[in-house]
């Protein structure tokens, strides 16, 4: 924008005592003229009379509501003895439509002038006068004319004083050794709070050797200061949001709806969410949340039992992201559709009823105090008036700024909003972060690559070890498929075309299948492919849950999967026989904690899996369909066991990401623990999923690593963002 300033971040850059001053054209963002100078003019007459202002908030969204929507009282309700010829005046300086205000100044001038030259004629109502003695008259007619004087010495300032100021672009640096990256399952634009002074981001947009050192976390940034600081006891924390008066703010980590204040103090967890898609705090402590994009709930602040606001429709595939509106009953959210044209932003009521769309799109609107929609389209952030009291668009969309980017995974815009006209916006990467499929050997030298990086997840080795199945996310869409590499001769072949979800691939015993989960049917289930690509796509588990990470039994007889089912946010363990019914029975579930990762060791007896019940996630093992017992494996955490051929050895991931192994023997019916090592430190690309598997000998490790990285993604932050709209 040829207008804009562009100048480092120095200050906190909010706007003081602007929008209550403003036009209400200036708020739709229409064109300004005189006659906006004269109904601010208006605005500061009448809070000169009275010493009140003429529209008054307890937020900026309320204030510019009340200049959109209501007229002031009249003067004379709040001062008797007022002139009526001033209320007619500030009236008419105050009128919603421009051509009906007064035309100039000098208008506005010679009015004030009269009703000062009338004297105590004009000032005080006829039935009055006659009650009052001379000198209650005389003081207040003075009183009147005192006040008009000074109007007309304001008249003069207020229309040679500085117009509002333009928009200012500045780019907000990054934390030192650390890339940025806002695209993927689990990023997210950092949120900036209402007041405009605060940016909190979480831990996973960050890769390298600052931030990204450990699980993720919450990390918050004033805006009047380069330096970010960590808010201890959120490890694992995604898609923050915060609280009305910007002191808290609510996250997703560990299955858990949590808040935290910023100034300190213990996270608390408020409710059960394993999979969160967003939330939404209202002024009167409401908060919104999609616990599993299959539903949005309502819970307390202070915790409780959720209650179901909004569930998908027919067509819908998942709903996501809740954001309230401002009188604190509606709300919009993100549905995606199998529908195309049924893909696009809702708004609907806190008590429930129909859900209204309300823009159609590839991904989410936003809501902006100033009375906006904003969007991103093709690459630009638009802006779009929107009537929140009457939940429709009152106008067209207008371009604000180019080059704004959307995260395709989650549906949603790079960008954040607050209510004083400060915006933070980042451009979406075109080709994430590249990582690499490398070879290790048990010391951790390198000993190859496979293919050419790429956005690489969830390796799986082929039972010959002669193929390697992973899921590569597309680098534009970032929407992920399988592939298939012949290790023999390095080349690739594409399993899955589906326009949607397809991950997490998985060998059947004989090498003849690969299983894999995909949304295809509205929800993450469970289907199956011939490895040669060959044939149609097969279910195996789609039902009502959400089914992840399959492993086979070496018999083929069965499969077991994890699966998080309806508002339950606990992950549980499940079997699917591959014979009979074939009707899934649960293996393990539990409703205090939450079970993962199952693999099932070479000869089918027993099963490795995580479990966190002791607080965080450890490998465990126990007995298979027959027996009992259970042996803990790791003692500081892991993740993702996968067993030797022979069954003597389990390999797992440690929370410091190092590959770690474990000797297993067994005695009869039970099983001694042996030996527990750290074989060498991983360099892992990403937190999705299982980043490594291991040869059958268990001599060979291949690892999804950080590879080259792009150019990091900078933020840029735009404060006072409205005025960009006066420009087109």
């Amino acid at each position: 924008n040829p207008s804009a300033k562009t100048t480092p971040v120095t200050a906190e850059g909010t706007i003081v005592g602007t929008f209550q001053y403003m036009a209400p054209e200036q708020m739709e963002g229409k064109e300004a003229d005189a006659r906006s100078d004269i109904f601010s003019f208006g605005a500061v007459l009448f809070e000169m009379a009275t010493g009140k202002r003429a529209f008054e908030g307890k937020t900026t969204a309320s204030v510019i509501a009340a200049i959109l929507e209501r007229e002031p009282p009249p003067i004379s309700t709040m001062q008797p003895m007022s002139p009526p010829a001033l209320d007619r005046t500030v009236k008419i300086c105050l009128a919603k439509d421009p051509d009906e205000r007064f035309q100039s100044a000098h208008d506005v001038k010679l009015q004030l002038e009269w009703i000062r030259d009338a004297g105590s004629q004009a000032g005080i109502p006829a039935p009055l006068v006659a009650h009052r003695k001379n000198r209650e008259r005389v003081a207040w007619a003075g009183m009147a004319v005192l006040t008009i004087v000074a109007a007309l010495f304001a008249v003069g300032y207020f229309l040679l004083a500085p117009k509002a100021p333009s928009a200012v672009i500045s780019e907000i640096p990054l934390p030192a050794d650390v890339n940025f990256t806002s695209t993927g399952n689990f990023s997210d634009p950092p949120a900036i709070s209402p007041d405009g002074k605060w940016l909190a981001f979480a831990g996973p947009y960050f890769f390298g050797t600052g931030i990204s050192g450990g699980a993720p976390e919450l990390w918050v940034r004033p805006l009047d200061s380069a330096e970010a600081r960590p808010l201890p006891g959120t490890n694992g924390a995604v898609f923050p949001f915060w609280s009305p008066d910007s002191r808290y703010i609510g996250y997703f980590a560990n299955g858990k709806l949590s808040r935290i204040d910023v100034s300190g103090g213990p996270p608390v967890a408020l409710a059960d969410a394993f999979d969160g898609n967003g939330g939404t705090w209202g002024t009167d402590g409401t908060i919104l949340f999609a616990p599993d994009a299959q539903e949005i709930m309502r819970v307390a602040f202070s915790g409780g039992t959720p209650q179901l606001v909004v569930k998908p429709s027919a067509s819908q595939a998942a709903i996501s992201w809740p954001q309230f509106l401002p009188d604190g009953k509606h709300f919009l959210f993100y549905a995606r559709s199998t529908i195309p044209e049924d893909s696009g932003t809702y708004a609907a009521s806190v008590e429930g009823g129909q859900p209204k769309l309300i823009l159609r799109g590839s991904s989410e609107a936003a809501y902006a105090p100033q009375g906006y929609l904003l969007f991103v389209r093709q690459g630009t952030l638009m802006a779009q008036p929107f009537d929140a009291s009457r939940l429709r668009l009152t106008g067209d969309a207008a371009p604000l700024l180019e080059h704004a980017g959307v995260n395709v995974a989650l549906h949603r815009g790079i960008f954040t909003v607050s209510e004083n006209g400060t915006l933070s916006y980042g451009v979406a990467s075109s080709a994430g972060i590249n990582s690499r499929l490398l070879w290790f050997d048990r010391s951790g030298k390198q000993i190859g690559e496979t293919g050419t990086p790429a956005q690489y997840v969830q390796p799986d080795l082929s039972p010959s070890g002669r193929e390697l199945a992973v899921t590569i996310l597309d680098p534009v869409t970032e929407i992920p498929s399988v592939w298939v590499y012949d290790l023999v001769r390095g080349a690739k072949t594409r399993l899955t075309f589906y326009t949607g979800i397809s991950a997490e691939p998985v060998w059947s015993p004989d090498g003849r299948v690969i299983a894999f989960n995909s949304n295809r049917g509205g929800r993450l289930n469970l289907y199956e492919k011939a490895a040669d690509g060959t044939g149609s796509t097969i279910p195996l588990v789609v039902d009502e849950g959400r089914e992840f990470f399959a492993n086979w039994s070496s018999d083929g007889r069965y499969l077991v999967y994890q699966r998080s089912a309806g508002r339950s946010s606990r992950l549980e363990l499940w079997v699917l026989p591959l014979f009979g019914i074939r009707k899934p029975f649960p293996l393990l579930r539990d409703k205090q904690f939450a079970v993962s990762d199952p693999a099932l060791s070479p000869d089918g007896r027993w099963l490795a899996y995580v479990s966190s019940e002791s607080g965080r996630p450890e490998v465990y093992i126990v007995p298979f369909l027959h027996g009992s017992g259970k042996w803990v494996v790791s003692t500081g955490g892991g993740a993702w066991p996968r067993w030797r051929r022979d069954g003597k050895e389990l390999f797992y991931l440690g929370l410091d990401h190092k590959i770690m192994s474990a000797e297993i023997a067994e005695q009869g019916a039970s099983l001694a623990i042996g030996k527990v090592q750290a074989l060498f430190q991983a360099n892992p690309a990403t937190h999705l999923g299982r980043v490594y598997d291991v040869s059958a000998d268990g001599k060979k490790f291949v690892v999804v690593s950080q590879g080259a990285q792009t150019a990091s993604e900078s933020l840029t932050l735009v404060t006072n963002w409205p005025a960009l709209l006066k420009k087109r």
